[in-house]
Order: C-alpha cells, then structure tokens, then sequence
C-alpha cells in the first residue's frame, strides 16, 4: 500500500531538476574559479568551537590512549615472557586482556568527550575526572535524543 504522503529527500540526493552538466572546457583554456568568503558560522550551526575541541582532545587522549597503551603493552609483555619461556600464558588470557584495555579505551573515548565543559567561553576547565561535567553533557545529550525521538514521533503521525 504505497503512502500518500510526499517523500522527503536526504541531504545528499540530488535533485530531479539538476541543471545539465557543462561540457568541458577546451585544453588550453584555463578554468577560473569565482573567488568566494566561506560563509560564517552561526552559534547554533552545530560546530564545535576550538577550545572546546581542545579540552575534548586532551580528555580523549588521557581517557583513551593510557587504555590503548595498556592493551598494546599486555600483547607485547605477553609475547616478550612467552619469548623468554618465562612461564606459560594462555592465548585466550592474552586475547582477553588486551581486549579488555582497548574496549575499555572506546569507554574512554566516549567519557573524554563527555567529561569536558562544553561551555565556550567558560574559564572553569573542569575538575580532574569531569563527573559533574559527565553528568550536565550526558543530560544534555539524553534531551536532545528524547526530543529528536518525539520530532520523529510527530513527524511520523503526520
């Protein structure tokens, strides 16, 4: 039963009314292109601004990377004792473990991002661990889903 409703296109498709392509030019003639400003972001465009990018980098670097190196570091260790007939390790011991560092780091990922104050002009950084700022983004972020879900939800009815 095909709905009656208009499709809505993605922001990706192209157009139905696309102009035709332009043949190309001839060798020889160079192609100049107008010189245009880019346009200037809006507060609420959705970019993250710089500072805020920063605290999140150096958050997702101590969160994620001490993880990862700590995965890496169980598989080279592991091998360096299997090596030397140090003592007997099980590979699924070793498999375990540095699984368990580098799924650990994507926890981390997510809380570096989390735990840094969103806030742009904000002198506050935010304590060591980031719990209260974990708290206030990780709210933030269950509106913005509930919201997007009841916008899906009336969209749907309609």
């Amino acid at each position: 039963m095909p709905d009656d409703k208009p499709r809505q296109s993605v922001p990706f498709e192209p157009r139905a009314n696309k102009k035709q392509r332009k043949p190309a030019a001839k060798k020889g003639t160079p192609i100049v292109k107008p010189k245009t400003t880019p346009p200037v972001m809006a507060q609420d465009s959705g970019y993250i601004p710089d500072v805020v990018s920063k605290r999140m980098i150096r958050r997702v670097l101590v969160f994620c990377g001490i993880p990862v190196l700590m995965g890496v570091a169980v598989f080279l260790g592991s091998y360096w004792v299997i090596a030397n007939h140090l003592f007997k390790v099980q590979n699924t011991l070793v498999l375990l473990t540095s699984m368990g560092c580098l799924g650990l780091s994507v926890l981390g990922l997510t809380y570096g991002i989390l735990s840094a104050c969103w806030e742009e002009d904000s002198t506050v950084k935010g304590s060591l661990l980031g719990w209260a700022e974990f708290k206030i983004n990780f709210g933030r972020m269950a509106d913005a889903y509930r919201a997007s879900k009841r916008m899906q939800a009336s969209i749907d009815r309609d």
